[in-house]
This record gives structure tokens, C-alpha cells and sequence, in this order.
């Protein structure tokens, strides 16, 4: 599972104090809690912890916040906070009379830059299941407007069958700022249309997650006005059975080593970078065979004549140029 790679920021743990702050001694009054330098701290979500409530600070982890939305909230622009998010039991093979049951219900936006939202979960799990809540499917668990921004190590599910996983969105005009975010070892399952939306993004890395059955698209550009994403790097995720795997204007752009699941080979399902420009994409792994028929290498993929496809792998052999 993709959440077995997370490796979020460990900080250090200021324990209690065993006396009261020392007058004129630097540091011996500082908040307990964990922090990860002088300023950044953690702030614990746990909607399954007896008591939970969002009045608290958060940065215990015996008395956390009830919602990530609060949590940020008490985020500081580029001070290294992380929002560590535990673990819930509401997945769909989980035995949840054990208690634990409670997911991440919410649909928040990201203002703060510099943040991490991380997954806390056993190591075979998914992630930390995480769920729209919009009527209709409509939603969007987690919207980025912010620059540096972290996400991983979440199962993004359709609460109300659909809706989509992360959207990150720049538009500039003092708005909307989403650049520069990482979004890796997370899962989006088949009950989400849309896993990851990029509208006008730069610098944005998708890496070693995997998009299982997405009804629409695993990675996906959706507006008809903003330009497409650029300087992006797409790697070893994983795409299984989805309406399309990538289906991005790309531009300057790297996507390489991510492999995809396809059954059924519709035109356009695998990697389409038609719109965009000059992107390297190399090394992926195509359900496909070589050719340009239905089904084949050159329908299955699309792509402009700047674009570079290199070493790209088809069921019976390596590509030598673009589809």
C-alpha cells in the first residue's frame, strides 16, 4: 500500500517539565507539545478520541482537535506546522465494531503555506480514509490554494459517490496561489470521479500513489479558461481501471515510471498530454500493444509532436516515439 512509504516530519518532543518556567531562563515557559523547530508545531486530529473537541489546542496528542479545518486554523505561513491526522477504521474490509469508525468527513481549504497534512495509519493501510461530504458527489476533500504544501498518506473516498480527491489551484490576483505542492502515498478509490485536479499548478510533484478504478480521471486539468499545469513531476503511481489515467495539459512537464491497469483500451485512457507541450515521459508501463489501431499504442495515448516519449513499455515491447 502507498501509505507504507510515509515518511512525515518527526519532530522533536518537548516532554513535560518536571518544575515550573525558571525566571530569566530562555525556553524553560514554552507550551509543552511537539514541535518541529523553534516555531513549527504539530497539531494532533483524532475525530475517534473520547472527548474530541476543537476548543483545544491541539498540539497534545491525548487531547486532540476534532476537524483538520480547525487545525488549520492555527497553522502559521512557512513555520513547518504539520497536522498529523490519526487513523479511523471506516474502511470498507475493516471490522468496525472494534470501534475506531469515525472518518475524516470534511472539505477544506488550504490558505497556509508551508503546511503538511499527514496520515497517521498501521502500514498496510491505504491511508487514513477521508471522505466528501457535498450531496451528489460534488465535492472536494482537500482544495490547495496555497504554495509548499504537503499531503500524504490519505485514502480519498466518494462519501456520496463522486466528487474529487485534491484539487490544486493557482490563479493568481492575490486568490489563489496552489504551486509547488507534494502530493504522495496517498490512495483514491473508485467511488471518487476525480483523483487529482490540477488547474494551472506549477511545481507540482504526484508521486507513489495509486488511483484505483477513479470513475472519470486519475490526474486531470478541467479548466477550459486557466492553462494547464507545468514544471510538474508524475512518478511511480499507480493507475488501475480508470476513466483515464492522466489526462493533463502538461507543459515541461516529467512523468515517468507510473504504470497503468487498463481492460478496456479506450481511445485517449492512458497518458494524454495532447494539449500541453515539451514534456519528457519515459519508462512508463501501458497495458497495450504497439501500433496506432484501436486499442494500441497511438489511440491508447495521445501526445504533441514537441512532447518526448522515450522508452515508454507496451505489452509487446518498447515505444520509439510519441503516440
Amino acid at each position: 500500500m502507498p501509505s507504507a512509504d510515509v515518511r512525515w516530519p518527526m519532530p522533536l518532543t518537548r516532554l513535560n517539565p518536571w518544575y515550573p518556567g525558571q525566571m530569566g531562563v530562555a525556553g524553560t515557559d514554552t507550551e509543552t507539545g511537539l514541535r518541529m523547530n523553534c516555531t513549527g508545531t504539530i497539531f494532533y486530529v483524532d475525530p475517534n478520541y473520547p472527548g474530541v473537541s476543537d476548543a483545544r489546542d491541539g498540539t497534545n496528542p491525548t487531547d486532540p482537535l476534532l476537524t483538520v479545518a480547525t487545525a488549520l486554523t492555527k497553522c502559521q505561513p512557512y513555520r513547518g506546522d504539520v497536522i498529523a491526522v490519526m487513523a479511523n477504521a471506516f474502511w470498507i474490509h475493516a471490522d468496525q465494531t472494534l470501534g475506531y469508525a469515525t472518518p475524516i468527513r470534511e472539505e477544506v481549504v488550504v490558505t497556509v503555506p508551508g503546511v503538511s497534512i499527514v496520515g497517521v495509519f498501521p502500514s498496510g493501510s491505504p491511508g487514513v480514509p477521508w471522505y466528501t461530504t457535498t450531496a451528489a458527489g460534488a465535492g472536494t476533500c482537500i482544495t490547495i490554494v496555497a504554495m509548499d504544501v504537503l499531503v500524504e498518506g490519505f485514502a480519498f473516498c466518494g462519501g456520496n459517490l463522486g466528487g474529487t480527491g485534491i484539487r490544486v489551484d493557482w490563479s493568481g490576483g492575490g486568490v489563489n496561489y496552489g504551486d509547488n505542492a507534494t502530493i504522495r502515498n496517498c490512495f483514491f478509490n473508485e467511488d471518487i470521479d476525480n483523483g487529482i485536479v490540477l488547474d494551472f499548478s506549477y511545481y507540482t510533484r504526484i508521486l507513489n500513489n495509486w488511483f484505483d478504478g477513479c470513475d472519470m480521471n486519475g490526474i486531470y486539468h478541467d479548466s477550459v479558461t486557466d492553462p494547464g499545469p507545468a514544471y510538474c513531476e508524475v512518478a511511480h503511481n499507480w493507475f488501475r481501471e480508470c476513466g483515464t489515467a492522466i489526462d493533463a495539459s502538461f507543459d515541461h512537464s516529467n512523468i515517468h515510471h507510473n504504470m497503468i491497469a487498463d481492460s478496456g483500451l479506450a481511445a485517449g485512457a492512458g497518458i494524454d498530454t495532447a494539449a500541453g507541450s515539451l514534456n519528457l515521459v519515459h519508462q512508463n508501463v501501458l497495458p497495450c500493444p504497439l501500433g496506432a489501431g484501436a486499442g494500441q499504442y497511438g489511440t491508447f495515448c495521445d501526445a504533441p509532436a514537441s512532447d518526448m516519449w522515450v522508452q515508454n513499455y507496451c505489452t509487446d515491447g518498447p515505444t520509439t516515439g510519441n503516440p
